[in-house]
């Protein structure tokens, strides 16, 4: 793995280069209706069992299927979407 940031990477890995399954998991769902809900990384983790780094797994392929950049993006999109409510 590259050490510099993936923005500033002159290559996409062959997983990168997949087409995107757009839907997301149950949970990725889950994940991301605890975010809504106002949970840390760190209580996220703790509330579904699973560690910190795997939290950030799952929200970067959020971000990813979703097309967003950010948290609140995130949510938002997931609320006009209807995969979340809160």
């Amino acid at each position: 793995m590259s050490s510099l940031p993936q923005s500033h990477r002159l290559y996409l890995s062959p997983r990168e280069l997949q087409p995107v399954n757009t839907s997301l998991t149950l949970r990725e769902r889950e994940i991301l209706g605890c975010l809504a809900q106002g949970m840390s990384y760190k209580m996220i983790a703790a509330e579904c069992g699973i560690t910190f780094n795997t939290v950030q797994t799952h929200l970067k392929r959020v971000y990813m299927k979703l097309s967003v950049n950010s948290a609140t993006e995130a949510i938002l999109t997931g609320l006009r979407k209807g995969i979340i409510s809160l």
